[in-house]
């Protein structure tokens, strides 16, 4: 609840929690007959509400004021203690209700009524001190002698807010220039022909540096120049050379994570890994300014291939000095025409008198992108003249004069105009490292640990309160998506990161190797990332009586089991040491009695939870994610409060404590692949809301059956061990029908060599049926030999994903044709099915029987059916075509498919096809691609027997790639095929021993040629002597590769 920093809403949402509280029946339970206690909670109550009447003068008054920030700092402390209070009294009458605790017998009403102190509990007799204490900070607070000159500001009653309207990704206004000089730069002679070449971005904050770099970074042309990509958000003020290195190998070796430690090594790896590439870096936001760190990092970035490129980010021009090796002119900010483009798109403005006001709110923004978005956002949800007029014309706007503050003007009025309620959300995240990237789903669980979500008279979860706040936050550019369609991770901008930094003050700190821990009495939020846990840096822990969130942001891609790096468990003893330091910390967090709420280590060290847990009664999120856990202590189950409970990737965790029924407020679950069933009392969890598997056990106690009583689920419900089940009754009890909030669902078998009871295997997953709702459904290793009928019903208006794996036993496809919403269908290791008629498209496999089938299928792949022979397209029976929205199509491993390709698919964008020898004629029975698949984009072939017909002919013109690989009998690319690819940038052939020469007409678009493993092809691309290198020498990009195929890929195509 506490942790906004300043406004009146906030303080007065938290009077009306309280008041919420006081006439709760835990509360009325609890001090039923104590009117001493009730009285001091009345007091408080009415005392924070006349502190809220100073606090909106407070926040106009803040900037610039010592004496008014520090008065905010004592009442914010003031009332997180408040807060504390209140939350004891939660969780003693929650412990009481849990316990079976009572005080409605006979003797205890006489005596309270005789004598009210009599009845007071040790609990009572700890409580009223601390509320008298509050009560008198508080009081001393709003004497006129400590009031810093504030003004009382009676709260206006706000309009019914409605939630801020979704912005499509906005496109970049004002930067085309720039994007094509960079473009252009990477084209010329002053980087094509140098080994490496560095280019700087040099701009103040805010004014759209990263924007840039993501456009170059993302641009298909500049894509098509390179062989591999890196990008590597640096940060800090000193440069760890290290940790590029090691994010440098992990993403163009495509590996999980690199642990090396030694420098030497790192240094090997890296450039052995960058020999035959040409490479294209961004280092973003770069501070340090030391040469030497430079030195060590462009040592390794060598490559045998001229035209590799750094692209850095700063806003140092000394930075850009030190590293460049071409300049380009530091970034201007944004004319007032693409200023007003950028604010309009935002803002959404469709008001003239709006339009006038709006272009000077403009002007004030100064050309910078970030504040213009924040602003615009901000105004897109308000529509009437006075509420512009009082931003246009704030006395915020004077910060320019106050450069020491440090905090843009069109950033704190966005903060300032903030509804009270996102604010504490807000600033909540200053306790994060700048560039920290979090989860969605995490930053809401953390809110609602805190206390921060206000459901609205439970009509919705916390989960949707949290989503919209989120989302409405997000909207206004206080949170950026990670990447590129990123839905689930975001970061903040550094300069959103400074102001959540500003306005939390000394409530939110972040640690790491350099620092030490210094206890405050203000001390709440505190989060920490160093690489070892060392105990002399948190000594004061055990004095943080005060804090509430302790988060541990090391890397968690480590300590997965899959991916081999437990190997190393004892090496040295180090992880030994590390774990009994981190219970060392968990030994001092209890010890100081506090009110701990959040608390992660996820990613550390740990292997042993203390018994001890159970005293963190406070707490309402624990987080043991990718760490060797092997044991839930069952004092766990005491943790009445816990909402939040995170296990994933603990792969030595085999089961849960068995009282995990009295976690009455759990809502979040995430357990780890390796447990082996649910405990009985996971039915308890009647509040559980996420829970991402469950495990269906091999005995009658932790059957899936288990899963009727929580009808709350929601979103992803992940069940495996469904072989487990005995009887078709207990999947019945499942009740998957009534859970109507879950969205996607992931049905799991194990592989079973048994093929008796086929039919009661049919049943099982009949019953598993789901609610209509549903939007997503996987099937794994499902051993029926046809699918139930509600697979493809259309009763499931909704889904839009189906994802069927190794079926072995299933004969027959089911009819999926029906779902009305369907857009990608994927369907993987179908051995036993040989052919797809009439009933994939119709229920009643009667063809025209119903309304058009597919019809917003956008994504089908099919592979893995070494049976299947015919596939019947029925296109000559269906008006406009089957599949008349399908994008992208993935034929793969389906060797003795013989069929023709439909006649018409307007859409389609992708073509993949491999593995299948029979599949010829390829093109369509029209034998013209350009007529058959007009949009065509990428084509990619590979593994194809007999002769391949597919480059006789038209082409589309649309295409922009083409990658043919392994198509041995293919001897020439054909001359017509490539005579109108006005848009081809990309051609890579790979392993076609018998191509004799390439196209005398290759279109001037191609950007990027590959030939690898042609042994007949390669000499006449030679560099200045080959018979085709006219053809191919004003190609930017040409890769000449291999000569011969490797001998391992001769053997798997049977060529030796």
């Amino acid at each position: 609840m506490a942790a906004a920093l300043v406004g009146g809403a906030f303080l007065s949402g938290f009077a009306n929690v309280l008041i919420d509280r006081l006439a709760s029946s835990e509360f009325l339970d609890l001090f039923r007959g104590k009117e001493p206690i009730v009285k001091l909670l009345e007091e408080l109550k009415n005392t924070l509400d006349s502190a809220a009447l100073l606090l909106d003068d407070a926040e106009q008054k803040l900037i610039g004021d010592e004496r008014v920030k520090k008065w905010l700092d004592k009442l914010k402390d003031t009332v997180y203690a408040a807060d504390d209070v209140v939350y004891k009294i939660d969780t003693e009458a929650l412990r009481k209700k849990q316990e079976g605790e009572s005080q409605s017998d006979f003797a205890s009403k006489v005596l309270m009524k005789l004598n009210p102190f009599t009845s007071f509990t040790a609990f009572d007799k700890a409580i009223k001190p601390e509320i008298e204490e509050i009560l008198g900070k508080l009081k001393l607070l709003l004497e006129p002698n400590n009031n810093p000159g504030l003004k009382i500001v009676e709260n206006k009653k706000l309009p019914e807010r409605t939630p801020a309207p979704r912005v499509e990704k906005s496109d970049v206004y004002g930067r085309d220039a720039e994007k094509k000089a960079i473009v252009k730069l990477l084209q010329s002679n002053d980087v094509s022909n140098k080994n490496l070449s560095v280019i700087p971005i040099v701009g103040m904050g805010g004014i759209g540096k990263t924007t840039l770099a993501q456009l170059v970074y993302n641009d298909e042309q500049v894509s098509a120049m390179f062989t591999t990509k890196a990008w590597v958000t640096v940060g800090d003020d000193k440069v760890d050379c290290l940790k590029v290195m090691r994010t440098i190998i992990e993403q163009v070796t495509e590996t999980n994570e690199c642990k090396i430690q030694e420098p030497h090594v790192l240094q090997e790896k890296l450039i052995k890994a960058l020999k035959k590439e040409k490479f294209l870096f961004v280092l973003d936001d770069v501070w340090d300014e030391d040469p030497d760190k430079w030195n060590v990092l462009k040592s390794s970035f060598k490559s045998e291939l001229h035209g590799s490129t750094v692209l850095l980010t700063t806003r140092s021009e000394n930075v850009a000095s030190i590293m460049k090796t071409v300049s380009i002119p530091q970034l201007a900010k944004l004319s007032y025409d693409d200023a007003s483009q950028l604010f309009a798109h935002h803002a959404l403005i469709d008001v003239n008198s709006l339009k006038r006001i709006g272009g000077k709110i403009v002007d004030k923004c100064d050309g910078l992108p970030l504040a213009i978005k924040s602003l615009a956002s901000l105004l897109r949800d308000k529509r009437n003249k006075e509420e512009w007029d009082s931003i246009l014309d704030s006395d915020i706007w004077k910060l320019y004069e106050r450069k020491s503050v440090g905090i843009l003007p069109a950033l704190w009025l966005s903060y300032h105009y903030l509804p009270s309620h996102l604010k504490p959300c807000f600033a909540y995240c200053a306790m994060f490292p700048k560039d920290y990237v979090f989860e969605k789903e995490t930053m809401i669980s953390l809110w609602m640990a805190e206390g921060l979500l206000y459901p609205d008279s439970g009509k919705r979860s916390m989960e949707e309160v949290g989503e919209e706040y989120f989302q409405d936050l997000t909207s206004r550019s206080f949170f950026l998506p990670a990447n590129k369609d990123e839905s689930a991770n975001f970061f903040m901008h550094d300069l959103m990161h400074d102001l959540a930094i500003f306005v939390s003050g000394e409530f939110c700190s972040e640690m790491d190797d350099t620092k030490v821990f210094s206890c405050t009495c203000k001390f709440r939020h505190l989060s920490y990332r160093g690489e070892a846990y060392d105990p002399k840096k948190f000594e004061g822990l055990s004095n943080a009586k005060g804090l509430h969130t302790f988060f541990f942001t090391r890397s968690r891609k480590s300590f997965s089991i899959h991916r081999g790096l437990l190997l190393m468990e004892h090496l040295l003893g180090s992880i030994h040491r590390e774990s009994l330091q981190m219970e060392h910390l968990l030994g001092a967090l209890i010890h100081a009695e506090g009110c701990l709420r959040v608390l992660s280590v996820s990613g550390s060290y740990i292997t042993k939870l203390p018994d001890s847990i159970g005293d963190l009664k406070y707490l309402k999120y624990l987080d043991l994610s990718h760490t060797n856990i092997e044991a839930i202590p069952n004092a766990v189950c005491n943790l009445y409060n816990l909402q939040t409970l995170l296990l994933d990737y603990c792969f030595k965790l085999t089961q849960l404590p068995t009282n995990i029924g009295n976690l009455i407020n759990l809502r979040r679950l995430h357990i780890p692949s390796s447990l082996k069933q649910m405990p009985l009392q996971i039915s308890k969890l009647k509040n559980l809301q996420k829970l991402n598997h469950f495990v269906v056990g091999k005995n009658s106690e932790s059957g899936i059956n288990l899963l009727k009583e929580l009808q709350d689920l929601q979103g992803t419900l992940e069940i495996w061990g469904l072989e487990n089940i005995g009887d078709v009754k207990d999947a019945s009890e499942a009740e998957l029908k009534n859970k109507k909030f879950v969205s996607s669902l992931i049905l799991k078998f194990s592989r079973c060599l048994a093929l008796d009871d086929l039919k009661r295997k049919r049943d099982i997953l009949g019953e598993l049926k789901p609610h209509a709702n549903l939007k997503s459904l996987e099937i794994y290793q499902y051993q029926g030999t046809s699918f139930p009928d509600w697979v493809g019903d259309q009763l499931y208006c909704n889904l839009v994903k189906v994802f069927l794996y190794k079926c072995d036993n299933c004969f027959l496809l089911p009819s999926l044709g029906q779902l009305p919403s369907l857009k990608s269908l994927e369907i993987s290791d179908f051995p036993g099915v040989e052919s797809i008629g009439s009933e994939f498209y119709y229920s009643s496999g009667i063809i025209g029987s119903s309304t058009k089938p597919f019809r917003s299928l956008e994504i089908l792949h099919l592979s893995d059916m070494p049976n299947l022979q015919k596939w019947l397209f029925i296109e000559d029976e269906v008006e406009d075509g089957v599949f008349p929205c399908l994008r992208e199509l993935t034929l793969t491993t389906c060797p003795i498919l013989c069929v023709s390709l439909p006649n018409f698919l307007p859409l389609l964008r992708k073509l993949y096809i491999k593995e299948c020898l029979l599949l010829e004629p390829l093109v369509p029975r029209t034998q013209q691609m350009d007529v058959a698949f007009p949009s065509l984009e990428i084509l990619d072939i590979s593994l194809l027997g007999g002769q391949v017909y597919l480059l006789k002919g038209g082409l589309p013109s649309s295409l922009k790639e083409i990658r043919i690989e392994t198509c041995c009998s293919l001897v020439a690319l054909d001359e017509e095929a490539f005579q109108n690819l006005t848009s081809l940038e990309k051609l890579f052939i790979y392993g076609c021993d018998k191509v004799r020469c390439l196209p005398r007409l290759l279109p001037t678009s191609l950007s990027h040629l590959s030939i690898e493993e042609c042994l007949l092809l390669r000499p006449r691309v030679q560099r200045e002597t080959g018979e085709d290198w006219p053809i191919i020498q004003n190609i930017p990009n040409f890769n000449p590769g291999k000569a011969m195929m490797s001998r391992r890929m001769r053997n798997k195509l049977g060529l030796m």
